[in-house]
């Protein structure tokens, strides 16, 4: 058999071509990541919030529940007692209760913020469907627990604001069936304000913190090692921050609520107040039709805008060895281990859940034995491309020869790459893959082999701190280091092997860094 054939029997049906997925971002998404590359400009990428917004949003929860209960100490669970214990803590202990009270309000706030922010980017990256969609549709039930928990803390400081608020949502829950008599009416006389009411309000506002909680655990269920604790740094300067504005501006009440007084204008939280305008507009029974709609539609965005799903991995069972490193590996939690059922004298064997699976190939990087393969990117299929670029290069005229091991999700080459060639780069082969978490150990060491020895090896991964599958930038770099098996040869000279990490965004920040890569090589070889 020729080795042109040989090639054709090693290449799956779907992977002719090495440039497998590389995706141009455009529109939305693309100003997206442009203001995520100007913003690591400023913070660089190991402290750029953009990658934090979910831990950010539980770092909120954290502040919001410590100062609760703090504030809880000193709450008077009454009509009367509620306002003036309130303002006993802003006015008479505003050194510690005001900033409490602050503290409360604004991280309240903050986490409506990331919370929307980090809801839009899962969208506008393509990180809500097919293997996301638990968490995605999780992330819609918490944003609505959170709302309602809002809104019951602002009855609890029954001034005119809260009254408004508890008068407004009454009049919108006493139109579901399932209560009686209008609700409003128990804000239109004082001896309806009892004390029990308010003992209800701390109750709801309490409980919506303990479901938020367990919806977070279903949040990432399916994530492997998901990041619930932002960055040192960052947690230092969003507390610094949320100080500073309780200093400056502080958290006060409106007027206290009089039951039979108007009043023409209240202060307004567009953070948690946001639906009650739409009262102007239509009915309590529309709005009610509107909210549910909404939410629907967001909860079956996943299925809605559904794209192709790749095939999942496939396991070569006599292969496995039960390592546990495909397992360790996996960001989703789409593979497991269980007793052998093949006899083989291994303890453990690997289970696939094809419905987690994200194809990214990262449990590939991870196995030494050819256990586990994409049906449309096989090991054997790379490294044969790997084998037939290398040997292109040999033949050509060119000096400081590279091979380019491109992740699909980082800076794009759609249309610049044609059958591994990048167009004006003739010193210069391209392989894309789904995650640059699968370029395994063996790989690498082919380019250098004696038969082939090209002169370096260029690898593009996704940003650091925000991998398309959160962990495959981040495994690769330790098994390069040596301290994440299957561990890169310490043989392979680590100055011909550069790493860069970039978004798919920075093409040219691509070509820059390989150009200088080349001269580096080429100021080494003189």
């Amino acid at each position: 058999m020729t080795e042109e054939k040989t090639r054709e029997a090693a290449t799956p049906a779907a992977a002719h071509d090495t440039m497998r997925d590389f995706t141009a971002p455009t529109g939305l998404k693309g100003l997206w990541l442009r203001l995520e590359s100007l913003v690591n400009g400023i913070t660089t990428p190991e402290y750029n919030p953009f990658y934090y917004l979910g831990a950010i949003g539980i770092f909120f929860l954290w502040i919001i529940l410590i100062s609760g209960i703090y504030l809880f100490l000193f709450y008077g669970i009454s009509a009367k007692g509620a306002y003036l214990s309130v303002q006993n803590l802003t006015i008479n202990q505003w050194y510690l209760g005001g900033v409490m009270r602050s503290l409360h309000r604004y991280a309240s706030d903050g986490l409506v913020l990331v919370m929307v922010l980090h809801a839009l980017r899962c969208y506008m990256l393509d990180r809500y469907g097919h293997w996301r969609w638990l968490a995605w549709v999780s992330g819609i039930f918490i944003a609505w627990v959170i709302i309602a928990g809002g809104i019951f803390g602002y009855w609890m400081v029954w001034d005119e604001r809260a009254k408004l608020i508890a008068t407004l949502s009454a009049h919108m829950l006493e139109n579901i069936p399932i209560f009686g008599l209008p609700l409003s009416l128990n804000f239109a006389r004082v001896e309806n304000l009892t004390d029990q009411l308010f003992y209800i309000i701390l109750f709801i506002h309490f409980a919506t913190i303990f479901f938020i909680f367990i919806l977070i655990l279903i949040h990432i269920a399916r994530v492997t090692r998901a990041v619930i604790n932002p960055p040192r740094a960052l947690v230092y300067a969003i507390m610094i921050a949320l100080l500073a504005l309780s200093f400056i501006k502080p958290a006060v009440s409106a007027p206290p609520a009089e039951m039979k007084r108007l009043v023409e204008s209240v202060p307004f939280d567009w953070f948690y107040m946001f639906i009650f305008p739409l009262l102007k507009y239509m009915s309590a029974h529309q709005l009610w039709a509107f909210i549910a709609a909404v939410t629907l539609s967001l909860a079956m965005a996943p299925w809605l805008t559904r794209t192709k799903r790749k095939p999942a991995v496939e396991l070569t069972l006599p292969n496995c060895t039960g390592c546990e490193l495909c397992m360790e590996d996996c960001p989703y939690q789409a593979i497991s281990m269980r007793k052998r059922t093949d006899g083989l004298p291994y303890p453990l064997e690997a289970v696939i859940y094809p419905s987690r699976c994200a194809s990214c190939g990262i449990c590939m990087g991870a196995c030494d034995y050819k256990a586990l393969n994409l049906p449309d990117i096989t090991e054997d299929y790379v490294k044969a491309e790997i084998r037939r670029l290398s040997a292109e290069l040999k033949e050509s005229a060119s000096i400081d020869k590279v091979i380019v091991f491109a992740c699909a999700k980082s800076a794009r080459l759609d249309g610049l790459v044609e059958n591994g060639k990048l167009s004006g780069y003739e010193w210069a082969r391209v392989i894309s893959l789904p995650c640059i978490g699968m370029l395994q150990p063996s790989m690498m060491a082919i380019p250098f082999e004696k038969s082939i020895a090209v002169d370096g090896i260029f690898v593009a991964s996704c940003r650091k701190n925000d991998c398309h599958y959160r962990k495959g930038g981040e495994w690769f770099t330790g098994r390069l280091l040596g301290f994440r098996p299957p561990v890169v040869r310490k043989s392979l000279d680590r100055a011909r092997i550069k790493t860069v990490y970039l978004s798919s965004v920075e093409q040219k920040e691509f070509f820059k860094e390989l150009d200088e890569f080349r001269q580096g090589l080429s100021n080494r070889t003189r």
